[in-house]
């Protein structure tokens, strides 16, 4: 099945079976067998089609990505230089901020080879996917405070850090009417900013939403409005006055965990898994 896998990513990569076809020097019939194969072998439609257009579905979607890490560890057992060289890789995915609190340690660790460590960085719900999915063996991930822990998935810790309002210097307002800058709205962060902020009885005037944190911050540079950001992450341009720190009737906190799955290479009481939440609890 390497081959169909590595021909279905190749057609969604492309969008069409003809050129797809043509890239790897075989039938368009062909390849639509191969897909076809590959669809009978999950027990799932994996294309809709509209024109000559192809479009994945969800479960499309997650064999995407699960599949092309298992091609990519196929091309690695092939290899026999990997395979000399291999030892146990904990693979790990950590949301922005994380892997600033966390990016000292691991180049600590990688350096003295204490362990081999593949990281991650992206965004909650990717990696909260990921870890379901078996991708990763730890995501340290911002809360999804709407949906259940699933049974497969143990939830070493949690987190809190204050988001701090910043904006420019020049920038001053009521709080009903200045406008903030927000992260994404699909985004974990976001919906418990708008728990906080619904708490306290307060509808926020919203100038921009963002998956960025660096586009959050210059904008609350260049006087936007007042963006909710991590405190270690503006803390150089707090104590230079590029930013200020705006004063709200509350205090906005985020929750983030570190998740592991049951079947995954790591346990709780790993070495690894004891020093990071060390870290993190400064």
């Amino acid at each position: 099945m390497i081959d169909e896998l590595e021909r279905f990513i190749l057609v969604s990569k492309e969008g069409n079976i003809t050129k797809a076809a043509e890239k790897i020097f075989i039938t368009q019939s062909a390849l639509s067998q191969s897909i076809k194969r590959l669809e009978t072998e999950l027990g799932t439609e994996l294309f809709t089609q509209r024109g000559k257009q192809l479009r994945l579905t969800p479960d499309g979607k997650a064999v995407i990505t699960i599949g092309s890490k298992i091609v990519q560890l196929w091309q690695n057992m092939k290899n026999p230089n990997v395979r000399e060289s291999a030892y146990q890789t904990y693979s790990i995915g950590l949301f922005d901020n994380a892997a600033l609190y966390l990016g000292k340690y691991f180049q600590d660790t990688i350096v003295s080879g204490r362990f081999s460590i593949d990281l991650t960085i992206n965004a909650s719900g990717e990696l909260f996917s990921q870890l379901k999915w078996g991708m990763i063996d730890l995501a340290i991930c911002v809360t999804d405070k709407r949906a259940q822990l699933p049974k497969s998935i143990i939830c070493i810790e949690t987190f809190s850090e204050e988001l701090i309002p910043v904006s420019s210097p020049k920038h001053s307002g009521d709080i009903n009417t200045i406008p903030f800058i927000f992260y994404n709205r699909s985004s974990n962060t976001r919906h418990q900013v708008d728990e906080t902020f619904s708490k306290n009885a307060l509808i926020p005037t919203v100038f921009a939403e963002s998956t960025s944190t660096t586009f959050m911050k210059e904008l609350a540079i260049l006087g936007s409005g007042v963006a909710l950001l991590p405190k270690n992450f503006v803390a150089s341009e707090l104590s230079q006055g590029i930013l200020k720190k705006q004063k709200l009737p509350f205090v906005v906190k985020r929750e983030y965990g570190m998740y592991i799955h049951d079947q995954s290479a790591l346990a709780k009481d790993d070495v690894i898994i004891k020093a990071i939440c060390r870290v993190l609890r400064k």
